[in-house]
């Protein structure tokens, strides 16, 4: 259903509230004002606002109440033959204004001495108007009643002549929403200024009562004595309003209305209208305060007058919608006059402006194809030059130019053409470079601007430059600038040389366009360029990483092989002294005064010093690596030094059919070093040499002295180091030999004669020589393995 036809035939029922406070004639008017308290949502002077006879303002609200009670009598009324029904017959009706008569006459006094003698059919009011509920009566029957009677609260009944409901202007108004001729319809239009009454704010409430009784008014509004900003005469200015709700709600609570000022109980603060707004804004400020009346203040705020539900529902009375209508349609009609007028001088511009737009869109839609297709030629390639070459292409042809050109600035200095496509009656330029100083100057162009010159005989160019340029076939240009991260790449020159030519602005955005889509696809193949080269340097990367991880591995591995040999060496070399110093410990205590009793203590001696030895190369070897301990020295005559090394290895090697050989100068030099370092390298060397040499085999112990010039021409040579090279006929492979002086590693299937070891002895030697400033050496060939100590003198 559309707005008009809902405003005008709205039904009356929804407007009926049918639940009204009804009471019988013999109720006391006491207990008729204590239920209509009590039916409103909460009150607005609540009854402990009242402090030392004043009002708390704090605890106001603004909450709708039950206005209005009808007094009924029930009667009973035939149904039907089996039953009769009980129905309410409307007997009179009793509203806030019919309270406020009596408090302003004096013929109630407070609520709490009110006597219950009073009865509500005493002072109701019996001269009541009521409407028929039927389908020919709608609201503005209803309307019509409220303006013609001057009420607020109109009975329903039915057609049997029992009460249906009541109805108010403010149910009318929230039934009713005709928005658009609320709106169309101003403030000033419908304000009443005649009949509204003012007070100052020290009236007393019961004078107001009196007022509103006088004036027959349902509302007074409070205002102030004020000056003019502009000029001298003083104005009323609003600050409050009262309504009979409000000298009813004071009555109840037992309020002193000769006493309590205005000013106490007002509805403040005022949301004033301007006499230019809406009545659609009325309404729906309205709706939002919940009232039932609105103020309408000057640019000054001066009181102009008020807006209540009778006026925004004047405007839908009948006989004025009748006068608007007329008025809309001689306006309508004037507008159909000028509407007509104005289609035939368009009709013409129309034409023109259809023509020219067609052309304009064909345009942009072969435009928006050229984009698209270099777009597609870009994503389907991410070579530089196939791209530039597409671009220059397919711009040549959408142009239909004699030449285009694409530099590339490579420096200051240079700019190479790097793609062309041309007229076959013009000449290529592709090849040539040209310098970027003579570029920037023949063409003028400017690094973030668009040069587009129509003739370059007209440009401020020199003769000479223009008879060049002319040389080269070009009469006109449009030069784009080509820009990567703010640096100027390169130039995109397209070119006209048979004549001038004006450049559009559509080309000129156009080139724009392409200008910036090629710079994004140069940048594209270049980072798509490095990104290759990346990867093929980090493939090569991780060949060499991966190479590098299978070594680790590989080393890992072998050092695993090692940890678990050197457990095994350690855990054997340790458990079989303790196992033989047992055994011979067990024989003792079994045979005490045996006659192998000093063999059995023998055995525990020699093992006792093998477990020994073994913890103090452990613990030597410990120390030696941390380097927190230097090694004392001592003056060591080789002399006499050598023979307590060598003569106990003598006896040893004659045992096993061995040969030691000794080669020394008969001349040994007195020696700075360590005395026991020196001496447990030697003793290693010689012990591992006759260890790994078979029975009946040679071992070579040999000493050198390197000479140095003195400084004295009269004294003879000094040695300055010294050397000792123990030699035996076992050879170690050339790829185990870094590996031996490694802590707990042992060259594998070296020990034919499983004497064992623990790996330590050559790790132990080689940490000794460095910390005596020595080099230590070692060389296996020909079947020979010979290790070299080198000792400064």
């Amino acid at each position: 259903m559309d707005l008009q036809s809902r405003i005008y035939s709205s039904p009356l029922q929804q407007a009926i509230d049918r639940h009204p406070l009804t009471v019988t004639p013999e109720t006391p008017l006491v207990e008729v004002l204590k239920q209509m308290s009590m039916l409103q949502s909460s009150c607005t002077i609540p009854t402990n606002a009242l402090k030392n006879g004043n009002i708390d303002e704090s605890r106001l609200s603004n909450q709708e109440k039950a206005t209005s009670v009808l007094v009924v009598e029930n009667k009973s009324i035939e149904k039907d033959k089996k039953y009769n029904a009980q129905s309410s017959f409307l007997l009179g009706i009793f509203t806030f204004s019919d309270l406020v008569k009596l408090i302003a006459t004096g013929k109630i006094g407070s609520l709490s001495n009110l006597s219950e003698k009073v009865k509500i059919a005493e002072v109701m009011s019996s001269n009541f108007v009521t409407l028929k509920e039927s389908d020919e009566q709608d609201l503005f029957t209803a309307l019509s009643l409220f303006r013609q009677h001057k009420i607020s609260h109109l009975p329903v009944l039915d057609s049997m002549g029992q009460i249906v409901g009541v109805v108010t202007p403010e149910r009318i108004r929230q039934v009713l929403q005709p928005s658009n001729i609320l709106r169309s319809r101003r403030v000033n239009e419908v304000k009443n200024d005649s009949v509204a009454v003012t007070t100052p704010e020290t009236t007393s409430l019961l004078k107001v009562s009196q007022l509103m009784s006088d004036q027959q008014v349902n509302s007074v509004i409070v205002t102030q004595k004020k000056k003019h900003k502009t000029q001298k005469t003083e104005i009323e200015k609003p600050v409050g309003i009262i309504t009979t709700d409000d000298i009813a709600q004071a009555y109840f609570i037992n309020i002193n209305l000769a006493i309590i000022p205005v000013k106490k109980v007002m509805k403040m603060p005022l949301n004033c209208l301007k006499q230019t707004d809406s009545l659609w804004d009325a309404h729906k400020k309205m709706l939002q305060e919940q009232v039932q009346i609105l103020i309408v203040c000057g640019e000054q705020g001066e009181f102009l007058g008020t807006v209540n539900q009778a006026s925004l529902l004047q405007v839908l009375d009948p006989t004025v919608m009748f006068g608007l209508v007329r008025q809309l349609r001689k306006d309508v009609n004037q507008l159909q006059a000028e509407k007509f007028e104005l289609l035939r001088t368009r009709n013409a511009e129309l034409k023109k402006e259809v023509q020219a737009r067609t052309a304009e869109i064909q345009e942009q839609l072969e435009r928006d194809r050229l984009l698209a297709k270099i777009a597609l030629r870009i994503h389907q390639s991410l070579n530089i030059d196939e791209i530039i070459n597409a671009v220059v292409t397919e711009v040549q042809q959408f142009f239909k130019t004699d030449r285009v050109v694409l530099f590339q600035i490579e420096s200051s200095k240079v700019a190479k053409i790097v793609a062309e496509s041309v007229e076959k009656n013009c000449n290529s330029w592709m090849g040539e470079t040209f310098s970027s100083e003579c570029l920037m100057s023949n063409f003028k162009v400017n690094q973030n601007k668009i040069q587009a010159v129509s003739d370059i005989t007209q440009t401020n160019v020199s003769t000479e430059k223009i008879t060049e340029l002319k040389e080269k076939q070009v009469k006109a240009y449009l030069m784009v600038p080509i820009s990567q991260d703010g640096q100027l790449w390169g130039l995109m020159c397209t070119q006209e040389g048979s004549g001038i030519r004006e450049w559009q602005q559509s080309e000129i955005d156009l080139l724009k366009q392409l200008a910036t889509q090629l710079a994004i696809a140069i940048q594209q193949a270049q980072l798509y360029q490095q990104v290759q080269t990346l990867n093929t340097d980090l493939e090569k990367q991780v060949q060499d990483r991966t190479a590098e991880l299978q070594q680790k591995v590989r080393e890992l591995q072998q050092l695993n092989i090692l940890k678990d040999d050197f457990l095994s060496t350690v855990s054997h070399e340790l458990r079989t002294p303790l196992s033989n110093m047992k055994m011979a410990i067990h024989m003792l205590k079994v045979f005490p005064v045996s006659e192998r009793g000093q063999e059995y203590l023998n055995i525990l001696d020699t093992e006792c010093k093998r477990e020994i030895n073994l913890i103090t190369d452990l613990l030597d070897l410990q120390r030696l690596e941390g380097g927190t301990e230097l090694a004392s020295t001592d003056v060591i005559d080789l002399a006499s030094w050598l023979p307590t090394i060598i003569d106990p290895f003598k006896s040893r090697t004659q045992e096993r059919q061995q040969t030691l050989k000794v080669k020394c100068p008969k001349k040994l030099p007195q020696i700075v070093s360590n005395n026991n370092s020196l001496s447990r390298i030697l003793a290693e060397l010689l012990n591992n040499a006759c260890k790994y040499t078979q029975n009946g085999g040679e071992i070579k112990f040999l000493v050198e002295c390197n000479q140095k010039k003195s400084n004295k021409k009269s004294l003879k040579e000094a040695p300055s180091s010294i050397k000792f090279l123990i030699s035996n006929p076992s050879e170690i492979p050339e790829s185990e030999l870094p590996k031996i002086f490694n802590k707990f590693y042992r060259v594998p299937n070296a020990d034919p004669w499983k004497q064992g070891g623990t790996g330590l002895g050559l790790a132990l030697v080689k940490k000794l020589v460095e910390q005596l400033n020595g080099n230590l050496l070692v060389s296996s060939i020909n079947g020979w393995t010979t290790f070299t100590v080198e000792l400064p003198t």
